[in-house]
């Protein structure tokens, strides 16, 4: 073929969203491209034009490897050989049999929830005319997204960077003509992060054709040859990666320095917390059928405490998280006292997190609601996954006083099912902050972001922990990100 994707003055139809010239793009055979910007910039919206899940209104679009009129069995459009790897992709997951956010800790109904092995199977039946992965390279797959050691279990229970490497192996199973990958390294440890990194390169070197989208250039993978560059909604023309990088005035204007006043917030009043221990956990044992994840566990953390805690991808974070977030219902049976007060003494779910706030990229899962993104700030309030009560003017008042410090007030009113996913994380950022609470739990709470973006939330979490009586704990695979008052640090070793 002479082009693998060609986009000649296209003009897309996307409600409400003003594009302020038509695009223009091609790829080639054996180049692989990275389009590259900052969150809100339109990279996951050419994703969308690319993949057909949004059209056009006038313009060219055509694919070297389709043609309509000598189309392969069981195709009907080119989306067909086209699939899109991206964390959105894990909502139709969250949809099967109604999932609900604290369903993976509740072992009655998990079982409810179908596992890696038969999603995989399901996933290769329903291929559609697309080729099959190369034998040698499915094995490679699997060996380096370490699919085998989760293929029994329940898609439910498996931990942000698990869900990542099976939406990993989906994807590429079937080997589409097209492959397009947003944010391909989101809640990935490094080490898993490698593997994958080197696994794209030895699929370019065999002939994938792949679009990735990215927040930041330290996510460029490897096999990148071009990098096309979006600055708001403006498709600046394409460029071979070494030339972009090399380039430093097309650079800054890509990513243009930005700054912010923090010293503009004013933090919620709150009473005085009234414990000095937020949480002891003493030999805590946790498994489910199959696995152990902890044994003999203990931590506790003062008020004023600031924590990192770290581990491998399944080592058992989220499960840790979810006994001190009031959503794991073994914490009745084990020696946890929260709050300074022992878990099942009489106190309600609500009693506990309205001392916490939380983010996690599991939770951003369950936030399906088509509501306006000040809405879902100011459900930070009553700590619901959506807005189902009115918050007074105050609320509402410093919900958006939250969102334009985090530079996001104009998506005020926009749907948040409307906006990009790093556009989603400042949602819940800001949510997760608005009452300022006296404990902050932060699960990764980078993912996604350019690096501006990433230096103002971690201005904002060395704001927080200045309070001396705000305590943090503070979720990452990367070091380099862990805040300056980070000064404890928590590990978890993963069992067998």
């Amino acid at each position: 073929m002479d082009f693998v994707l060609r986009m000649k003055d296209v003009a897309p139809r996307i409600w409400g969203v003003e594009f302020p010239d038509n695009i223009n793009f091609e790829v080639k055979p054996g180049e692989v491209w990275c389009i590259l910007g900052e969150n809100g910039s339109g990279k996951t919206m050419l994703l969308d034009l690319i993949s057909g899940k949004s059209g056009i209104r006038g313009g060219e679009l055509k694919y070297g490897f389709f043609d309509p009129n000598n189309r392969p069995e069981g195709i009907k459009y080119a989306s067909d050989m086209i699939r899109t790897m991206c964390f959105e992709s894990a909502y139709k997951l969250a949809d099967y049999n109604n999932m609900y956010y604290q369903q993976r800790f509740n072992s009655q109904d998990n079982e409810l929830a179908p596992t890696v092995g038969e999603l995989l199977k399901m996933s290769v039946e329903k291929k559609k005319g697309n080729r099959m992965l190369d034998e040698d390279l499915l094995k490679s797959l699997m060996e380096k997204m370490k699919i085998n050691d989760i293929i029994n279990k329940r898609i439910i229970m498996l931990s942000s960077g698990e869900l990542r490497r099976f939406l990993i192996a989906e994807s590429l199973i079937s080997a589409p003509q097209l492959l397009l990958v947003d944010n391909p390294f989101i809640g990935l440890d490094p080490a898993m992060m490698k593997e994958l990194n080197d696994f794209f390169t030895l699929l370019a070197q065999n002939g994938q054709m792949m679009i990735f989208s990215c927040p930041s250039e330290e996510e460029i993978p490897d096999c990148a040859t071009h990098i096309l560059p979006v600055k708001d909604k403006r498709y600046l023309p394409g460029i071979e990666k070494d030339k972009y990088l090399a380039d430093s005035a097309l650079r800054s204007t890509v990513f243009a320095p930005r700054k912010f006043k923090t010293d503009e917030l004013q933090a919620t009043v709150l009473s005085k917390p009234d414990f000095d221990e937020v949480f002891c956990m003493t030999n805590v044992n946790v498994s489910y059928p199959g696995r152990t994840l902890f044994k003999d566990l203990n931590w506790r953390i003062m008020k004023g405490e600031k924590w990192s805690l770290s581990g491998q991808n399944g080592s058992g974070k989220s499960t840790l998280l979810s006994l001190l977030s009031a959503d794991n219902p073994k914490a009745y049976s084990l020696d946890i006292r929260l709050f300074g007060r022992q878990r099942g003494t009489g106190e309600s779910i609500w009693d506990i997190k309205r001392h916490i706030g939380y983010i996690s990229s599991e939770m951003h899962l369950y936030f399906r609601q088509d509501q306006p993104c000040k809405k879902i700030v100011a459900s930070g309030f009553f700590d619901t996954i959506g807005l189902f009560r009115t918050p007074t003017d105050a609320q509402y008042e410093l919900a958006l006083q939250w969102m334009k410090l985090l530079g996001i007030d104009h998506l005020a009113e926009q749907s948040f099912l409307k906006v990009s996913g790093g556009e989603q994380r400042l949602v819940l950022i800001c949510r997760t902050m608005v009452k300022n609470p006296d404990l902050l739990i932060l699960d990764e709470p980078l993912h996604g972001l350019d690096l501006a973006n990433k230096r103002r939330v971690r201005e904002i979490v060395e704001k927080y922990a200045a309070q001396d009586e705000k305590t943090l704990i503070y979720v990452t695979h990367r070091k380099l990100e862990i805040p300056s008052c980070v000064t404890k640090h928590f590990e978890i070793q993963k069992l067998g």
